[in-house]
């Protein structure tokens, strides 16, 4: 968190030394959304809520089309609650033969069980887009979005079964686990949306941004599906430095 306020200040004075070339300002809302991905039977979850800041700038090509670049510091988390199923190797350790000896071996078998967790992910946000003006007021959006994620957190806790069910090898609940390492530290997505720009220097938007990639690295063994940042953005922006209306 310091260390977004740190390159957050940073940026603010880079872009007001450079205020006389192009409409730049300030923007804060929020995010809600989820990394989503093919889900089990009988998965449910909750989106995550969190605050959106940033710079932004416009770089007007004609009085129809624009370049924009925002840097953002958001949150993007969600809550989920799966069922987990796969093979696995049981570690048995007993006494066999006689005269008895102590002994252990790997067994083939599989787990079942549900795990409970959650995202908690700070990301800078650096979208790249272009806008079309369709009325006065109005602009449309699409573009993409390159995000370095600053602090990740997944972990939760897990109960599980390992065996058949009616007589498991061993069972354990309310186990934590933390994937947090195997989070990918950069995400990239696509972005679309609207700008209503005001008349006195405040505009509002929505954007929502699909990622390209999966939020997990390439060779996280627990999941054979890709797991998207899904996510909208509203916010209110305010110009600090305006060229045109």
């Amino acid at each position: 968190m310091k260390n977004g306020i740190v390159i957050f200040a940073f940026l603010f004075i880079y872009f007001q030394s450079f205020s006389q070339d192009l409409d730049w300002g300030i923007k804060g809302g929020f995010s809600i959304g989820t990394p989503y991905g093919v889900a089990e039977k009988g998965a449910k979850g909750s989106p995550g809520v969190g605050p959106l800041l940033g710079l932004c700038f416009k770089y007007y090509l004609s009085e129809k089309w624009a370049v924009h670049g925002d840097v953002h510091y958001t949150y993007k988390g969600s809550k989920f609650d799966t069922p987990v199923s796969g093979d696995t190797l049981y570690r048995w350790t007993g006494t066999v033969g006689y005269p008895p000896r102590d002994t252990s071996y790997y067994v083939e078998t599989t787990y079942n069980g549900r795990v409970d967790g959650v995202y908690a992910n700070w990301y800078f946000d650096i979208p790249l887009y272009v806008s079309y003006k369709i009325s006065r007021r109005f602009l449309l959006l699409t573009g993409l979005q390159l995000s370095y994620l600053v602090e990740g957190k997944n972990s939760g806790s897990a109960d599980i079964i390992v065996g058949d069910p009616r007589s498991p090898y061993t069972k354990v609940y309310d186990e934590p686990f933390d994937q947090s390492q195997e989070l990918n530290p950069w995400d990239y997505s696509i972005i679309a949306g609207t700008i209503f720009e005001g008349s006195r220097r405040i505009n509002v938007g929505l954007t929502a941004t699909v990622g390209l990639g999966s939020i997990y690295k390439k060779n996280y063994k627990y999941l054979d599906n890709v797991v998207r940042n899904v996510y909208v953005q509203a916010f209110l922006g305010f110009k600090i430095n305006r060229n045109r209306d």
